[in-house]
Formats: structure tokens, C-alpha cells, sequence
């Protein structure tokens, strides 16, 4: 591959590659994981300059713990964009896409241009890759600093430039403050060491030692460098071994809790399962894959196994083929010596070595196309004819013919089709992908910039200063569950974590934990001005790795104070005034039906609203419910309060303006009684009010 073909090449991947990491960045997958807020909350930290591990921490303990590179970036990113997941991810994205094109730098020194366009393009479509390049887990730097380490050695020893090695040790030390899985790769070049040894007699003799003394001279030099730039980690994790090795014993093979006491039977099937999720069976786990999918599509995954054959074939003559096997094998350790075998997460390290192997396949596969050398003393006249049993076919000789890109490029666009569908379909809509990244609590944390008009509020950054007079009490269960709230929350002086406190002058939110003990004797109205104007909003479900139902993620009671001068639309008995209706349609095809209540004298009894949908007179469907779905009962309405009662009505369709009406009015179920309408007069009139729909 020319030099010009292969820059055009890379430009056309690197395109790809921005398209599949950054389109509706964000939005897939929804939500921040706890794991990713910790990351952010550590980088707030250190903006602040208030390490709580003190100095210039070098391991953070938080959190099973975590190497620190990926938190100071962070940081740098939250210092210049503010506190949200936007800022929390870019840098993923820029990592995985510097990713590409390292691993392209690399694969072409370890082979060829035109494997180093191919590896970087099936990098670039691997869905395993473009899911680590959304999210803010700090796995996805090893890949990047794997990739510039064997790029850098790969120049050391074709130029014997010094500077390339000094670079090498560098970043090979850096490598060790991403993640964990870099704690296998001394393994891998040990073994990669052996293996050259063992296939090179002539590097085993005192004689080619000498020779090659300037070389050794250069590696130490890498490897000083590396131990320097390590020396910090290295000393924390002497002085702090339960801390650094704590995790990796959680989860190690060896723990009984892992194999059940079947030590060899588990590892037996680790291996299988380690095996197959390069073509096979990969991650069940939603925050690291879409679950069960492998890491090769099905024809990038025949152009593995062809790689990997290729590869095996010249491994004794090919030191690059050998690495590319030895470091997949070896860096495929993490995921089979611990539980959850494949794990996305800890298998990491392969990456992006083992996108060599498809590329392998590919090339292999184009060089031994049917294609004839022009015919001497003829250079231009390129066309040539092959006779194949019955058949003749005319063959067009040139460097790259059309069926070669096409065996070259089918597969990278069939990768990118399966990844694009897999990824921005079903996983993209699938609830359960929102559940696995605790879409819940990161919209908790909106709502609650939301009402404070500061930060992110789950779609965009507000910047305008947060009013004195509002004022937030979130519930300690809140608090303390979800990172992702301290951590993105952008106001926390107008935070209360608890309920005691006097009702503020101003508009107040509450956010309840729905399944504490809030409702007893209705504590929190204590914190409501009085009288006020109430609004009660459901939070979205959330659903725990091992919970077996959804759950509302929080319960949440705003309010300000009411217009005394609104007037009432209708009166009913026991000082009952009805403001107001809206009809709205909702994304999810329900319509939402909020009337609005103003009490003008307590209420003893607990009623019911009762709420008929009518077209042509007919009534069609039905939603009835306590006040605010019996969040906020009418024993709880003091006088002046207006209560904002939503109700939900499914199955009607678009309005009908001129056809549908609503009719509803209060009842108490245990008696039975309605409240009455009454006239100007005070005379009851009947039992419900009637309105017609406007169409929202």
C-alpha cells in the first residue's frame, strides 16, 4: 500500500471510528454508573485541592480502589467543561480515538501498512472498543498506552533512536496507572522473551550478545525508565498492599467463594468461555457489552481464526506473528483467573493486539487473490485472463484491484453495520441498559440542578447562580446510595441531606427515598411553606443488579406559594375548589391529566379521584387514583394549599378536540359518598365535573 492510499485510508477510518464514539454521545448508554462517579468524585478533589488521601495521591483507595490516571484527566476535563457525565466521558472518547490511530502506528511497524489500515479499522468497528470509548471506566487508557509502548519499541529497534526507548519505558511505566490489567503485562513480555530465545538459537551465544550490547544498553534504558516512572505506584502498593491487591483477591479464581470448591472444574470452564468470546459467547454484562455479544462479528470472526492460523504459521520465523499470539494469550489472564468469565473489563489488555489478527486474516486472504504480473515489455497493458475449469475471467492487474478492496473493505463495513445496529438499537432502547448504568440516580441529580437552576440538568449545563431563596432536603438514603447525586450535584449549599429544619421563604423541593418511612405522620409537611402550591413527580425506575423488580428511584414534593388570587372554576362540598385541567400527551403514548385542587378547610376522611375519559359519551377509559397517585392524600391538604394532581390515562390515542371529555370529581371509598358540586348559591348540583379536551 502506497504511502498516499494508506494516509486516505486512515482519514476514512478515523472518520468512522469519530461517528460510532461520539454520536449521541451521552444519550447511549444513559445514565453514569457508580463506578464512573467515583472517578468523578475524586477529580472534584483534586480541582478543589483537597485530596482526602492527601499530597498528589498516586492510588485511590475509594471504591475497591483505582489507579490515578484516568482521575487527573478527568479532572482536567471537569475543571474546563463543569460537573457532568459529558465531561466525565469525553475523555474516553479522546482516548479511544488516539487509540485508533496508535494502534494503526503500531500494527504497521510490527507488519505492514496495509495490516496497520486494517487493524485500525477493525479497531474502529469493534463494538467492544466503541462501548469503552462512551463510558467513564478507566480500562479503556491501557488499550492506548499498550498500543504507543509496542509502537515506540518497534521504532527503537528499526532506527536505534534512543529517544524511542526513553519514550518506550515511559509510557510502558504509565501504562501501570490505568488499570489493574497492567499488572499481567511483565507476564506477557517474559514470556515474548522466552519465546525469542526459543525460536532465535543464534541470540543464545556470548558472541551475539556482544554484538547486539548497543541494544541491550537501549532496552535497559527502557526499562530504567519504566521503573523510575513506576517507583511511586510501586512504593504505595508496599506501604498499602491490602489496598492495591484487595480487589484482585475479591475476585481471584482461587477464592472459594468464586469456585465453589471446584477449583479445576471452574477454571476448566473459564477457559472455554475465554476461548469463545472472541467469536462465540462474550460479556453477559450491560455496562461492559451488549450482553452475551463476542468481540468479532461473524466475519471478522472468520478473519480471526484465519489470522490466528496465519499467525501460528509464522510465528517461528516472525517475531511480530509470535507477539501477537503470546500477548492475547497472556493478557486474556485477568478474565480467566477471575469470576464473570469473559470479562470485558479485566480481558482488556488484548486490545488492541489482538486486532492484529483479523488484519492478519484479511491480508493474508488478499495477497493470494487470482492475480497475473503484466506481461513483459508491456507494463501498461494490465488486463491479463484466467482460466478456471469452463470459465474465463478477465483480471485487472494493479497494486489494489477492486476485488481486493472489496475483500479488504466488505468485512469492515459489515463490522460497522453490526456494531451500529447492535449498539444504537435494541441496546440503545432496551430499559434494562438504563437500569445497568443507574439512569435513575444521574436523573435524580438533574432534577435536583433542575429546581435549583445550576449545573447539569440531565440535558444541558445551566450556569446562572443558584436563587438564595430555593432551598433542597434530600433524604440520607439518597445521599448516601447514589455517588452519582454527590457528585453532580452543583449547588450542594442549597442542599439539606435530611428533613429537620424550618420551611424556607422561598420554593422548596423534597426528595424522598419512596420506600422509607417519610409517610409517617407526613414529616416532611414541616418543611413546606404554608399554604403552598404542590407538586409531587415520580422519579424514573431503577433496577439493581440482583433486584428482581424495578423500583421507583425517588419521590419528589415541590412547592411554592400559591396565588391566593387565582379563581376557582368550581366548588365542591367540604371546601373543596377545583382551578384547573390539562391534557397532555406523553412520549410514551399515555396522556397525562393534571387538575389542580385548592383546599379551603381541612379534610378528616381520605377520598379518591375518580377520572372517566369520554368519547362521543362513551367512556373509554378510566384513572383513578388517591391524590398524586396517594403521595399526598387530601388528610394532608391544609387550607390555601393547591395540589397539582397528576393522572395518567393509556390506551386512548391522540385527543379528539370536539369529541373527548373528561369527567371526574372526589369520592370516599370506604362510605361511598361523593363530594357534591355545588352552584353559586351553594347548592348541590351533582357529583362530578365534566370538561372538554382540547387536544394538549
Amino acid at each position: 500500500m502506497r504511502a498516499r492510499a494508506y494516509l486516505w485510508c486512515m482519514v476514512s477510518v478515523l472518520l468512522v471510528a469519530t461517528a460510532l464514539r461520539f454520536v449521541a454521545f451521552g444519550q447511549v448508554p444513559p445514565g453514569l454508573y457508580h463506578d464512573e462517579a467515583y472517578h468523578g468524585l475524586d477529580a472534584v478533589d483534586i480541582l478543589h485541592g483537597m485530596p482526602p488521601y492527601g499530597g498528589i495521591p498516586c492510588y485511590f483507595p475509594a471504591n475497591n480502589g483505582r489507579e490515578p490516571l484516568f482521575v487527573y484527566l478527568i479532572a482536567l476535563a471537569m475543571g474546563l467543561l463543569g460537573k457532568s457525565p459529558f465531561a466525565l466521558r469525553v475523555v474516553a472518547f479522546f482516548a479511544g480515538l488516539v487509540t485508533v490511530a496508535a494502534t494503526a502506528a503500531m500494527a504497521r511497524m510490527l507488519f505492514s501498512r496495509r495490516v496497520g489500515f486494517l487493524t485500525a479499522g477493525v479497531l474502529a468497528v469493534t463494538l467492544w472498543h466503541v462501548h469503552l470509548s462512551r463510558v467513564g471506566f478507566r480500562a479503556v487508557l491501557l488499550p492506548l498506552f499498550i498500543a504507543l509502548t509496542v509502537w515506540q519499541v518497534a521504532r527503537g529497534f528499526k532506527t536505534g533512536r534512543r529517544y524511542h526507548w526513553l519514550a518506550a519505558g515511559l509510557l510502558y511505566g504509565l501504562s501501570f496507572y490505568t488499570y489493574m490489567a497492567a499488572r499481567f503485562t511483565p507476564v506477557a513480555l517474559a514470556a515474548f522473551g522466552l519465546y525469542v530465545l526459543a525460536t532465535q538459537p543464534a541470540l543464545r551465544s556470548r558472541r551475539a550478545f556482544i554484538s547486539n550490547l548497543q541494544l541491550w544498553r537501549r532496552v535497559g534504558l527502557a526499562a530504567l525508565t519504566a521503573l523510575v516512572t513506576l517507583a511511586p505506584l510501586a512504593a504505595y502498593a508496599v506501604a498499602h498492599p491490602d489496598v492495591v491487591l484487595g480487589r484482585p483477591g475479591q475476585v481471584f479464581v482461587l477464592n472459594p467463594t468464586i469456585n465453589d470448591g471446584d477449583l479445576w472444574g471452574t477454571l476448566g470452564a473459564h477457559a472455554l468461555h475465554t476461548l469463545g468470546m472472541f467469536f462465540v459467547r462474550g460479556d453477559r454484562i450491560w455496562r461492559h457489552n451488549v450482553p452475551w455479544r463476542p468481540v468479532f462479528d461473524p466475519v471478522l470472526g472468520l478473519a480471526f481464526i484465519l489470522g490466528l492460523v496465519v499467525a501460528l504459521c509464522r510465528a517461528r520465523r516472525e517475531p511480530a506473528a509470535g507477539f501477537a499470539l503470546i500477548w492475547t494469550a497472556v493478557m486474556s489472564l485477568p478474565t480467566f483467573l477471575a469470576e464473570d468469565a469473559p470479562h470485558f473489563l479485566r480481558a482488556v489488555g488484548v486490545l488492541p493486539v489482538v486486532a492484529c489478527l483479523p488484519a492478519l486474516g484479511l491480508d493474508w486472504l488478499a495477497a493470494r487473490l487470482p492475480f497475473l504480473p503484466p506481461r513483459q515489455g508491456k507494463p501498461h497493458d494490465s488486463r491479463r485472463t484466467l482460466d478456471i475449469g469452463p470459465w474465463t475471467l478477465d483480471i485487472v492487474h494493479c497494486p489494489l484491484s477492486i476485488v481486493h478492496w472489496f475483500l479488504l473493505i466488505f468485512p469492515l463495513l459489515f463490522g460497522l453495520t453490526s456494531t451500529a445496529w447492535a449498539y444504537f438499537g435494541d441496546y440503545a432502547r432496551d430499559p434494562m441498559t438504563g437500569y445497568w448504568f443507574e439512569r435513575g440516580a444521574t436523573a435524580l441529580a438533574g432534577r435536583v440542578n433542575r429546581f435549583l437552576g445550576r449545573g447539569w440538568d440531565g440535558e444541558r449545563m445551566l450556569h446562572a447562580d443558584a436563587p438564595a431563596d430555593r432551598r433542597v432536603y434530600l433524604d440520607p438514603a439518597l445521599w448516601e446510595e447514589w455517588p452519582q447525586v454527590r457528585l453532580l450535584v452543583a449547588a450542594p449549599e442549597a442542599v439539606t441531606v435530611g428533613f429537620d429544619g424550618q420551611p424556607p421563604a422561598g420554593p422548596t423541593a423534597i426528595f424522598v427515598w419512596p420506600y422509607g418511612d417519610w409517610r409517617q405522620e407526613l414529616r416532611l409537611q414541616t418543611l413546606l411553606p404554608a399554604p403552598a402550591e404542590i407538586s409531587v413527580e415520580e422519579g424514573p425506575l431503577s433496577q439493581g443488579d440482583i433486584d428482581p423488580e424495578p423500583y421507583v428511584t425517588y419521590l419528589a414534593f415541590f412547592a411554592t406559594r400559591p396565588d391566593p388570587g387565582t379563581p376557582a372554576l368550581a366548588r365542591l362540598s367540604r371546601g373543596v375548589e377545583w382551578l384547573g385541567a390539562a391534557v397532555t400527551p406523553m412520549a410514551d403514548g399515555r396522556l397525562r391529566v393534571r387538575l389542580r385542587w385548592r383546599a379551603t378547610e381541612p379534610l378528616a376522611e381520605s377520598h379518591t379521584i375518580f377520572l372517566h375519559y369520554l368519547r362521543d359519551g362513551e367512556r373509554i377509559a378510566q384513572a383513578d387514583s388517591p391524590p398524586a397517585a396517594g403521595r399526598y392524600p387530601t388528610t394532608a391538604w391544609r387550607p390555601g394549599d393547591v395540589i397539582n394532581d397528576d393522572h395518567y390515562v393509556e390506551g386512548v390515542g391522540a385527543p379528539l378536540p370536539g369529541h373527548d371529555v373528561i369527567r371526574f370529581g372526589l369520592w370516599q371509598p370506604d362510605s361511598g359518598a361523593s363530594l357534591y358540586l355545588l352552584d353559586e348559591a351553594g347548592n348541590p348540583v351533582g357529583d362530578w365535573i365534566e370538561v372538554p379536551v382540547d387536544g394538549g
